[in-house]
C-alpha cells in the first residue's frame, strides 16, 4: 500500500499536497476508491480512500486515525554536513530508514561548505520516512555552529553523549572507547560526527568538557556519511 505524507492528518476528507497528488495520480495512476496509507510524521497513521481525483489533485477520506502519543526515545545525530550535498542527503535518507530520532547539522572549524538546505533535506527525510513505514519522522533541526549546539538544543545536556574522532590521542581528553561498547544499554543518547577533516583537537576538548565521551567506530577511517550511518545502525 502506498504511503502519503499529510502534516494535518485528521478524520474526514483532506486534500493531498500537489506533490503527493501528482505522484499518486500521474506516477502510480491510482483512481478514486483506492486506498492509501497516511502518516503525519508525529505519531499519526491512517488508511484512507482516494476521492476527487483529478489531473493534479486528489483528496483522501479518513474514518479513523491511530496515534502514538509519545515519540520513542532514540539517537540524536549531531553531524557536520559534507561538502557534497548528495553524500549528506544519502546519510539523511539512511539514518531515517534506520530509525534516528533527531538530526542536528553543525558547522565546524573544518566545514568546507556552510549552506543550510533544510527544505531540500526535509524532503529527503519525508521520503525516507514513508519508505521505511515509520510513523514518527526524525526531527531535522536548522544548522548551527558547533559552539552553539548546547545553547540551541539544551535537551542534549540531559542525555548521554559521545563525540567520535579519529585521533589516537588528544590532549586533555579521556581515551576513546569503542562506540558499540559505549552505547550498549543506552536508549536515549547523542553522538557527534565531524566533517571530512575530522573535528579539531580544540573541538573535541570542548565537547568532552560538556560531558561527551570520546569514542571510535573501529580501526578503519570512515567518511562522514559512513560514520553517521554506522553509528545509527549500531545504536538501533
Amino acid at each position: 500500500m502506498h504511503t502519503c505524507f499529510h502534516p494535518d492528518l485528521q478524520v474526514g476528507v483532506s486534500p493531498l499536497s500537489e506533490e503527493e497528488a501528482l505522484h499518486v495520480v500521474r506516477v502510480l495512476r491510482m483512481t478514486e476508491g483506492q486506498t492509501v496509507r497516511l502518516i503525519d510524521g508525529v505519531g499519526g497513521e491512517a488508511v484512507g480512500t482516494l476521492t476527487a481525483v483529478g489531473k493534479r489533485k486528489a483528496s483522501v477520506h479518513v474514518e479513523h486515525v491511530d496515534r502514538e502519543e509519545a515519540r520513542p526515545p532514540g539517537l540524536t545525530l549531531v553531524v557536520a554536513p559534507t561538502k557534497s550535498s548528495d553524500r549528506f542527503e544519502w546519510l539523511l535518507e539512511k539514518a531515517t530508514e534506520l530509525g534516528v530520532e533527531e538530526v542536528i547539522p553543525v558547522w565546524t572549524q573544518r566545514s568546507e561548505r556552510r549552506v543550510d538546505k533544510r527544505e531540500r533535506w526535509r524532503k529527503v527525510v519525508v521520503a525516507a520516512t514513508k519508505q521505511s513505514h515509520r510513523t514518527w519522522m526524525p526531527m531535522l533541526h536548522p544548522a548551527c555552529a558547533l559552539e552553539q549546539v548546547f545553547d540551541a538544543h539544551p535537551q542534549l545536556t540531559s542525555r548521554a553523549g559521545a563525540v567520535a574522532h579519529c585521533m589516537t590521542a588528544c590532549d586533555n581528553t579521556p581515551k576513546r572507547v569503542a562506540w558499540p561498547l559505549w552505547q550498549e544499554g543506552q536508549n536515549h543518547a547523542w553522538i557527534a560526527i565531524g566533517p571530512e577533516g575530522d573535528f579539531t583537537a580544540e573541538e573535541v576538548q570542548w565537547m568532552t568538557s560538556q560531558a561527551a565521551t570520546p569514542v571510535h567506530l573501529g580501526e578503519l577511517r570512515l567518511r562522514t556519511e559512513t560514520a553517521g550511518m554506522a553509528a545509527v545502525a549500531q545504536f538501533m
